[in-house]
């Protein structure tokens, strides 16, 4: 009888273990770090978090001619995010604000930082749309944020210039395309 038990034990027990999930080792560990600042100014008007503020940018018209080569930019639009307000008291004074824009935005091209336009039958090719701070300086928008301003007065306006970026042999069409973002703070 104890025979008979002790094989009924360990061939339960080699059950057990065959069916346990193999474990393997980590590649590696990714360490986060980060920090809640409590500026919280309105942005475009608008409360932040909300996805409301709006910021139109017309490019306008340029002629493929200008953009003949791979790499070429031209159309630079220059334009600001306006944060806070006189009577924006949540808008800190001393608070250095960037732009951030969404890593996760459909038209984002995350290999190379810009923006591909919208698809359809009268889209442009061989074009993108690159954003970059006001010193002319890109920025790649899945890896970077825009140069600081520094809140006074509660207020501030983050300046940008959006501009097409050739790919090379651009092909007319509509270039429209969007970007989500948020004010980041330090």
């Amino acid at each position: 009888m104890h025979k008979t038990f002790t094989a009924a034990a360990l061939f339960a027990s080699s059950l057990a273990v065959g069916s346990a999930p193999a474990v393997a080792g980590n590649d590696g560990v990714i360490e986060i770090t980060g920090n809640i600042v409590a500026t919280t100014c309105l942005v475009e008007g608008k409360p932040p978090g909300g996805g409301n503020a709006s910021k139109a940018v017309a490019l306008g018209d340029i002629s493929a001619g200008v953009l003949a080569n791979a790499g070429d930019v031209a159309g630079d639009r220059g334009f600001t995010i306006r944060i806070g307000g006189d009577a924006d008291t949540n808008c800190t004074d001393g608070v250095t604000a960037k732009v951030r824009f969404d890593p996760a935005s459909p038209l984002l091209d995350r290999s190379t930082g810009r923006l591909n336009v919208d698809p359809g039958a009268n889209a442009a090719s061989g074009v993108q749309i690159q954003m970059a701070n006001a010193d002319g300086s890109p920025i790649n928008m899945y890896t970077q944020d825009s140069q600081g301003v520094i809140v006074a007065g509660h207020v501030a306006e983050i300046p940008l210039i959006a501009r097409y970026y050739s790919l090379g042999s651009v092909k007319g069409g509509a270039a429209n395309s969007r970007v989500g973002f948020q004010v980041v703070y330090q």
